[in-house]
């Protein structure tokens, strides 16, 4: 049996052939380090950035270049199809494969990417509403009439050139612009470790930025931005920024401009409000279904709906709900939507360095961007002018050879005649008319009709016309200061030809207007239902209180009917206040929300009462003589005594909350200043005994002032007092005594009554319930030991009542 071949390493069975190249040590740092620069460079020089002089990327520079010099798709002849461009492009100049220059391509023919297109579309090139374009094979394009003039003086060798990528043609190191595209069309670019976003700019502004700076070329940065205002945006809108702002963005190259859709009302119809542009980058559609979805959450209850009534230009409908302000609703959507947008600036481009073919990039700022393209434009007019001197010059020195001919027409015919031909011919010609073979082989090629006496006038004259505008343009080379002021008068033609007016106003910033939170709430009616567990919701209706659906060993302790504009204000054991909207309380028929969810409570810090702000909620204050009350701050004992007599003219108004502690302090407070949303920490109300471990706050009532507050203590010892006794405080206060204690004994709650046979109704340690009220015990000053109502044992609780919806079902019509 034959054995088997062994197989070398790589497979081809070459065991004794000898590798070409030597494997070597190298660093893994040093090579990756390497190796990640050439790539950043690559990314940074021939994808990403534009070049400051054509204001083009190497892609954009060279699908127009494939359109203008390859494919000839100037502005006026027929349209070809994308497919056809996009494959010269690859074949010959870009091999990064067909979406990205076909991305390219869209973008320069869209209107609302480029402030003046670059490429004429014909088809579906996408829409500001977001809508991709057709496939290439659909699409056809040609260039527009402001492109040429990037292109048009390429003939006249007024740029270097290099090899494509196979070698096998040349492609332009950049356009010979006629005018500054990088700032007139801006770009957009992210590349390794930097990236550029130029705005767009309005074209007769730049160019007499440039016409300025040419008459003074130390012109300062803020005379230029007397000519260019602001970018200018080819979807409209208005800039926010103020002028220093704006100078600011163009003295260093990087900043912000704030950018705003504008609106108008409809002339047509006073209740819907017509948005008339968006800003730069935004799509239409996605724009107008976030504000539709704003609408439907009630979240702008200025609108009832929104229209895309679109068509070439943009316009929005909103449609206002009567009576409702236009302003508040568009100050919610710029807040909320990219209706207002900011644009970030990047004035990051590629630098031509001396004596190198890869440019660098740096960020510039607005001037020197100028000064670049000014010197660019020098060097293409004076390549332009020696192109065209050099060809002159090549034809004078023709028509010179013709001209000694003619003088001697007879004897050079002759030559010619009796020569073997053109080559036998040439030599005697220049031999006998010392003339060059340039023009020796002019001579020779020259028709016989051209021998008459009208064409040798007319070379004669042609001769005398071409040697005068070679010293005309001599004289243009040698004198710099005149080869500007060409520069200045094309500028000034390319700004008539194709400049147009500004369409993004620049309105500075707008006045402050403020809008309160309410202004963007529906102001609904609800009942607002809060559990003792501290679960919230809201319901339109319910039949009774006991039908209300809540949490396993839950039950209902505060209904109130308020409108969504309301607050309502949580009191806690640890005397803090804690307020919400109504309209943050979920509309929903099941358990709802924990209130805890929306605020920072301690750990075991329970709810001990809910009041609503909503007028129909709150008792009216009456005029009551308060006898022993002042306004203290802080701590109130001892102020004006414990029985102390008068009023304080500084009192908050009504109405008025009275809270008690388990320590024994009463204190009352004006509700107002709690009827403002409070953060998640809430406000501190009553400051806790600290000689006290188990101090808490047992409950907070709403008054009117004509009440009397039965209290009731652990020990069973009970006490009325009418509530005016409780002093009226300004700030966070420990109260005064409203009943004297034991070391150990502690209330245990109270309630407020305004009725002989209302009190409180408390649990004894054996179960039995007593009702504290003024007919069974003498009402008296506060500050008092109190009354036993046990001879043995204690009160264990205080029993909660079935919650009473305030106002009443049948005043609110349920």
């Amino acid at each position: 049996m034959a054995k088997r071949k062994r197989r070398s390493i790589n497979g081809l069975g070459l065991e004794n052939v000898r590798p070409t190249s030597v494997i070597e040590d190298v660093s893994l740092a040093e090579a990756t380090r390497s190796r990640y620069l050439n790539y950043a460079l690559s990314v940074i020089t021939s994808r990403a950035l534009p070049d400051v002089r054509d204001g083009l990327k190497p892609v954009q520079r060279r699908i127009l270049y494939a359109m203008w010099h390859d494919l000839h798709l100037s502005s006026d002849s027929r349209f070809m199809k994308c497919a056809a461009v996009v494959g010269e492009v690859m074949k010959s100049y870009h091999p990064h494969g067909d979406a990205s220059i076909y991305d390219a391509l869209v973008r320069m023919a869209q209107p609302f990417s480029l402030r003046y297109p670059l490429v004429e579309g014909y088809g579906n090139f996408g829409s500001i509403d977001g809508d991709p374009p057709a496939a290439f094979r659909y699409t056809e394009c040609r260039l527009t009439p402001i492109a040429q003039e990037l292109l048009s003086e390429l003939r006249q060798q007024t740029v270097d050139f290099r090899p494509n990528y196979a070698s096998t043609t040349d492609e332009p190191i950049v356009l010979p612009a006629q005018f500054p595209n990088l700032l007139v069309n801006g770009a957009s670019g992210i590349a390794v470790g930097m990236a550029t976003n130029i705005p767009p700019h309005n074209l007769r502004e730049v160019c007499k930025a440039l016409d300025a700076l040419l008459e003074n070329r130390d012109l300062p940065l803020e005379k230029l931005t007397r000519y260019i205002t602001a970018p200018d945006f080819p979807t409209g809108g208005v800039i926010l920024n103020t002028a220093e702002e704006i100078r600011q963005v163009y003295a260093t190259g990087q900043g912000t401009i704030k950018l705003r859709g504008t609106y108008e009302v409809d002339p047509e119809k006073a209740n819907t409000v017509l948005i008339t542009s968006i800003p730069y980058g935004i799509e239409k559609d996605p724009l107008v279904q976030r504000i539709g979805e704003l609408i439907g959450k009630g979240l702008v209850p200025q609108l009832t709906n929104i229209k895309d009534l679109s068509t070439d230009d943009v316009r929005i409908a909103l449609e206002l709900r009567p009576g409702s302000n236009a302003d508040a609703a568009l100050a919610y959507l710029f807040k909320n939507t990219p209706l207002q947008t900011n644009f970030n600036v990047n004035l990051t481009c590629l630098l031509p360095a001396a004596g190198a073919e890869i440019a660098v990039p740096d960020r510039l700022d607005l001037r020197s961007i100028l000064q670049h393209f000014l010197e660019f434009r020098l060097d293409i007019v004076t390549r332009r002018l020696q192109f065209e001197l050099t060809n002159l010059l090549q034809r004078i020195h023709i028509l010179e050879g013709f001209a000694i001919v003619f003088n001697n027409l007879d004897e050079a015919i002759r030559i010619i005649r009796d020569s073997d031909g053109k080559a036998d011919a040439a030599p005697k010609l220049i031999a006998r008319f010392d003339l060059s073979e340039l023009q020796a082989d002019a001579v020779l090629e020259t028709k016989l009709y051209r021998l008459g006496k009208l064409e040798i006038n007319d070379i004669l004259e042609e001769l005398a016309q071409r040697q005068k505008r070679a010293a005309e343009i001599q004289a243009l080379l040698d004198d710099e200061p005149a080869r500007w002021q060409i520069i200045r008068t094309e500028l000034k033609e390319i700004g008539r030809a194709y400049g147009d007016d500004r369409r993004t106003k620049v309105d500075g910033p707008p006045e402050a207007i403020e809008y309160r939170a309410e202004d963007y709430i529906v102001d609904e009616d609800a009942w607002v239902i809060v559990t003792r567990d501290g679960w919230a919701k809201r319901q339109k209706s319910f039949t009774d209180v006991a039908s209300i659906r809540v949490r396993e060993d839950d039950r209902v302790g505060w209904v109130y009917r308020s409108r969504a504009r309301q607050t309502l204000t949580i009191f806690t054991d640890r005397g803090m206040a804690y307020t919400l909207r109504v309209n943050d309380i979920p509309m929903t028929t099941g358990h709802g929300d924990p209130i805890q969810k929306q605020f920072a409570f301690e750990d075991n810090e329970h709810i001990v009462c809910v009041l609503c702000h909503d007028p129909r909620c709150l008792p009216e204050h009456r005029d009551i003589p308060q006898t022993p009350v002042s306004l203290v701050q802080g701590t109130l004992e001892g102020v004006n005594g414990a029985n102390g007599e008068g009023t304080n003219p500084a009192l908050p108004p009504p109405p008025y909350g009275v809270a008690l502690t388990a320590g024994g302090k009463v204190l009352r407070f004006a509700l107002a200043p709690l009827a403002t949303v409070s953060n998640r920490k809430g406000r501190s109300l009553v400051r806790l005994d600290s000689s006290i471990s188990d101090d808490v706050v047992v409950g907070v009532e709403a008054t009117d002032g004509t009440e009397n507050i039965c209290l009731a203590t652990r020990s069973a010892r009970v006490l009325i007092f009418p509530v005016t006794e409780a002093n009226v405080v300004g700030s966070t206060a420990k109260g005064v005594i409203a009943i004297k204690l034991d070391s150990t004994d502690r209330v245990l709650g109270f309630a407020l009554a305004n009725k002989m046979r209302e009190g409180l109704t408390v649990q004894t340690n054996r179960g039995a319930t007593q009702i504290i009220r003024a007919t069974k015990y003498p009402v008296t000053s506060r500050g008092g030991r109190g009354y036993g109502v046990l001879q043995r044992g204690s009160l264990d609780a205080i029993i909660h009542e079935e919650a009473t919806p305030i106002p009443p079902p049948e005043q609110v019509g349920e």
